[in-house]
């Protein structure tokens, strides 16, 4: 086997169990709660050495930090396609709100809002935290210029469409926590389909996006 090729096969197992990590980390914060995951909690759930762990991220902050971008990354990938796809009209406005809600009902919002909750007093997490959660929210709102465009409109009606459209969702998403009643936010959830309907009704019709995955 070559140098270069055994340091590619190196890499890969390097990005494999970085991967490993970062998935069993959120899968600890979601299933125990942010408060209630440490290194070692982490370890077990890996399977891996405490000393793996360390090689590949040496603080808490650094794995939080990387466990915050791969979840942020794989969504703004997700919200890309679903947006393409209402783009390409392959989706309607209603079913895009549906997924949005999906998201912000799951596992997505209950892993993130423990992470906001906590960087809230504790600064180094907060540091560690807000570049990838700044990063995201840029992506949306590039994400949304590009594929919700209206007529007449300037970027920033269609970036306060977004943005609304979030804190009703957030909004709804902690709700959850102490509501259980399907009812309730599906009604809410189709009052704000139908004034999206309207307000999208005169969209600037454009060619079919090729959505990069």
């Amino acid at each position: 086997m070559s140098t270069a090729t055994g340091r590619k096969s190196q890499a890969e197992r390097s990005a494999r169990m970085q991967e490993r990590i970062l998935t069993a980390t959120l899968d600890c914060i979601h299933n125990y709660g942010f408060q209630n995951v440490s290194t070692n909690v982490v370890v077990r759930h890996a399977k891996i050495s405490r000393g793996a762990l360390l090689h590949h991220f040496p603080t808490k902050e650094s794995l939080i930090a990387a466990s915050v971008e791969l979840l942020l990354e794989e969504e703004i990938a997700l919200v890309r396609e679903k947006a393409g796809a209402y783009h390409n009209h392959e989706l309607t406005i209603d079913d895009f709100v549906d997924f949005l809600w999906e998201r912000f009902s799951g596992r997505l919002f209950m892993i993130t809002i423990d992470f906001l909750s906590s960087a809230r007093t504790d600064p180094a997490l907060r540091e560690a935290i807000l570049p990838h959660s700044l990063g995201f929210h840029k992506s949306l709102n590039e994400i949304w210029s590009q594929f919700f465009a209206i007529k007449g409109s300037q970027p920033a009606e269609i970036e306060l469409l977004l943005n609304t459209t979030l804190c009703l969702m957030r909004g709804m998403g902690v709700q959850t926590i102490v509501r259980s009643d399907s009812q309730y936010f599906d009604s809410i959830t189709d009052y704000w389909k139908r004034l999206l309907r309207e307000t999208l009704k005169d969209a600037v019709p454009m060619p079919a996006i090729r959505v990069v995955k």
